[in-house]
């Protein structure tokens, strides 16, 4: 939000220099009849347009003339603290630019004033204040969804840091919706399930709350079904209901800068995930079990067409969810593509696309329900090399009818040596993966967190990649967690 050229803020700052001299000149000569200020006294101008981080510095200047010379200078801060850099050069000058270095800590947010006092020679004074947009230092961006049934509304708050025991939805904006949360590292970005197919960028004011800033709307289509943004620069989304297509996007600007047709992948389809690699683009496809296969469509993204469709017929079933991942790219370039087997008598099980490749590894699968115990669902892998699903106690309640009974446990797996690894931690409670959330998010090298959507509790996890610890990071009172991004 600052101006980021030191340059362009000593213009500024000359600007206001040079017009506080003009219009002193300008009312010395004016009638008798037209005076509003005292010549007599100093006069101040303050800079514009000033605005900073919470927890950072900002520089900034006031212009002063004074009839005779500087006699002393003093600056006050509604918050924090504002000190003078060059006090010594102007006292006993006629004007100039006084220099102004403006200190915030991270609880400082909203309008702040900064005011300037001059004294003359002559024991006149004159104050002027400088307002500043201190913006609260947003980290991360959470959703939280309440509601049941089809009736669901998400909020999305920005959180400073992450060091809170409990977390509701008093500083929140509300969508009418179910929703999960995408982040380009300086903004999130929300999607959800109704017509029309809406993704929305959201940035944070002063005061730390989540502002709608743009939208993208496909019209005809029912909603977005999976995102990924590469950068701020360049995204992926597709659509569900009413049309089959993909759209590239810039975040930044939120334009559509291409459409990618999928009639040609089959009808009555569901677009489960999304994952770019090199110049080709892999989508997720999810028939319910109807083909007995697991089927990747794959997209030139130098031309934005469907080239061909892969299946596999070793399981089925890409069902994922708008919270959730089925398919995860490691170090090597390697994609991982987990499905579920619902609907189809197939076994879980997870697939591989190599390195530069566009088919399935013949040679390789990893058989969840046989290896794991269970059926199961979602696909994670961290920096270490560390991988997470999902595993099913009683696939009768996979989609959380029964609400008093949550039936998935996560699951260590090694995707290179396709081994189960057991529970995550056998104390944590069972949770609605499939029908409520389920994500992973990395926040730094060594921590990851994730939600318990269960019937006794919501809450946000933290599991520890070093030492394997897992502990409670904070407990919402306001629903279950859909999503948890940073964000700058």
């Amino acid at each position: 939000m600052k101006q980021p050229i030191d340059q362009l803020r000593n213009m500024r700052s000359l600007k206001s220099f040079f017009l506080a001299l003009m219009l002193t000149l300008a009312i010395s000569s004016c009638g008798d009849d037209e005076p509003t200020i005292d010549l007599d006294a100093p006069n101040i101008n303050a800079t514009e347009g000033i605005f900073v981080r919470g927890g950072q510095n900002e520089n900034f200047t006031f212009s002063v003339i004074v009839p005779g010379s500087i006699a002393s200078l003093s600056v006050t801060a509604s918050a924090g603290t504002a000190t003078i850099t060059n006090e010594d050069e102007l006292i006993g000058e006629t004007g100039g630019l006084v220099r102004v270095t403006y200190e915030t800590t991270e609880n400082i947010k909203g309008t702040q004033t900064v005011t300037l006092s001059v004294t003359d020679d002559q024991g006149k004074s004159t104050e002027k204040a400088a307002e500043i947009e201190v913006f609260a230092p947003i980290n991360y961006g959470m959703a939280i969804v309440s509601g049941a049934g089809d009736v669901n509304t998400t909020f999305i708050q920005g959180l400073i840091n992450l060091d809170q025991s409990t977390i509701d939805n008093s500083n929140s904006t509300e969508l009418a919706q179910f929703a999960s949360i995408y982040s380009d590292g300086s903004a999130i970005y929300s999607a959800g399930f109704g017509a029309p197919a809406t993704l929305g960028r959201y940035v944070f004011n002063s005061l730390g709350e989540a502002v709608l800033d743009q939208e993208i709307i496909v019209p005809g289509s029912n909603s977005f079904s999976s995102v990924e943004i590469v950068s701020q620069t360049v995204g992926y989304a597709t659509v569900g209901g009413g049309l089959s297509r993909a759209i590239v996007f810039n975040p930044a600007e939120m334009r559509i800068t291409g459409e990618i047709d999928l009639s040609s992948a089959g009808s009555g389809l569901f677009y489960s995930d999304i994952i770019a690699s090199g110049d080709n683009l892999f989508i997720a496809l999810n028939d319910f079990g109807g083909s007995g296969e697991a089927k990747v469509a794959v997209i030139d993204l130098t031309t934005n067409t469907l080239t061909k469709v892969i299946s596999d017929d070793r399981t089925a079933t890409l069902f994922g969810t708008l919270t959730s991942s089925i398919m995860v790219k490691d170090t090597n370039g390697d994609i991982y593509v987990q499905g579920s087997g619902l609907f189809s008598g197939k076994n879980s099980g997870i697939l591989r696309i190599k390195s530069g490749e566009t088919e399935f590894d013949t040679d390789y699968f990893f058989d969840l329900t046989t290896k794991v115990g269970g059926s199961c669902f979602g696909l994670y892998q961290f920096s270490n090399g560390q991988a997470m699903t999902a595993v099913s106690e009683n696939d009768d309640n996979w989609f959380g009818f029964d609400g008093d009974n949550p039936s998935f446990r996560y699951r260590k797996i090694d995707l290179a040596n396709t081994t189960d690894q057991g529970d995550l931690d056998a104390s944590l409670p069972n949770t609605f993966a499939a029908s409520r959330t389920m994500f992973f998010s990395q926040i730094s090298t060594d921590e990851v967190l994730f939600p318990i959507a269960g019937s006794d509790e919501d809450a946000v996890y933290s599991f520890t990649l070093g030492t394997g610890a897992v502990a409670k990071k904070m407990t919402s009172t306001s629903g279950y967690v859909t999503g948890l991004v940073p964000v700058q």
